[in-house]
């Protein structure tokens, strides 16, 4: 009798774990998927008349992957590395219902920004930095057929 309550307790605690694992994968292919809405990148480029078209390209390519850092650091804080990509997030959040529709379907949460400055102690936003590389580097080793590379950082350190 007591194996049967295992068997079943086993069977419903599969059942969700492959669900929730499931569920991860459909966020991570809608952070991948997601189109930005142009007036988030005819704001970005007023805002940065130097960059190119590729160069925007590559900047929301940088906030695709700074969201899928961020889903896979669940709740713990990720610093942005980047600048120009900080930008594009500032205008992607003013898009209020969007992001949170953005947010509820990519991370299965609000995402909210903190500033550097914001933060209680120097250390955390350090801290977020080091998460932000040992993550963008551990997405590299798990999809490395993919566009994302670690060098993705590097990138973003330069701009």
């Amino acid at each position: 009798m007591h194996l049967y309550f295992l068997l079943i307790g086993a069977a419903m605690l599969s059942l969700i774990y492959f669900a929730i694992r499931a569920n991860k994968a459909r966020q991570l292919k809608y952070i991948e998927q997601y189109h930005f809405h142009k007036g988030i990148r005819h704001k970005l480029a007023q805002k940065h008349p130097q960059l190119t078209e590729q160069q925007l390209d590559m900047v929301f390519q940088g906030l695709r992957d700074y969201f899928r850092i961020c889903h896979r650091a669940r709740n713990r804080m990720v610093s942005m590395p980047s600048q120009v990509i900080d930008d594009a997030w500032h205008e992607f959040i003013l898009s209020t219902r969007i992001y949170e529709k953005f947010c509820a379907k990519a991370l299965g949460r609000f995402l909210h920004h903190t500033p550097a400055e914001a933060m209680p102690t120097p250390t955390l936003a350090k801290d977020g930095i080091k998460r932000s590389w040992r993550l963008a580097c551990a997405l590299d080793r798990l999809i490395l057929k993919s566009r994302f590379d670690c060098r993705l950082f590097l990138q973003w350190m330069a701009c």
